[in-house]
């Protein structure tokens, strides 16, 4: 596993967990972001530097004490990472507690992030890169 891409993954989920602050210098230009959809109300492909910024402040704007904690790290074969991540939060009008496991996939290109792919369940990020059937 790239330890250099690991490390960035968990600095940038430090960053958004302690001061709401969202990386993005290190997305590629045409960063793509394939949201699920029972995590964000809108579902679909989103491009550009901006698409994850875009989403993450959508969330905040919706839950209170957001915070993505990655929990492991998988390196798949074609040198993606699998970051199985907890997500907590409070829903900011309705005050349902939120406490999920969801999975990234995360393609590099270099050193930038070229693709983030987000699954509801874990099990199907590893199947997704081969590391289950």
């Amino acid at each position: 596993m790239s330890r250099e891409n690991a490390e960035r993954l968990r600095e940038a989920f430090d960053a958004f967990n302690e001061r709401g602050e969202i990386v993005v210098e290190h997305l590629a230009s045409d960063f793509e972001m394939h949201q699920a959809s029972s995590i964000i109300d809108t579902a679909g492909v989103f491009r550009g530097p901006n698409a994850l910024r875009e989403s993450l402040e959508e969330l905040q704007g919706s839950f209170e004490d957001l915070r993505f904690e990655p929990e492991e790290f998988h390196e798949a074969p074609g040198g993606e990472l699998v970051v199985f991540i907890r997500v907590l939060g409070q829903g900011r009008g309705s005050q349902l507690q939120v406490d999920n496991r969801i999975a990234w996939v995360v393609t590099f290109r270099g050193d930038e992030t070229a693709r983030v792919v987000v699954y509801e369940e874990p099990n199907d990020a590893l199947a997704a890169v081969g590391l289950r059937e």
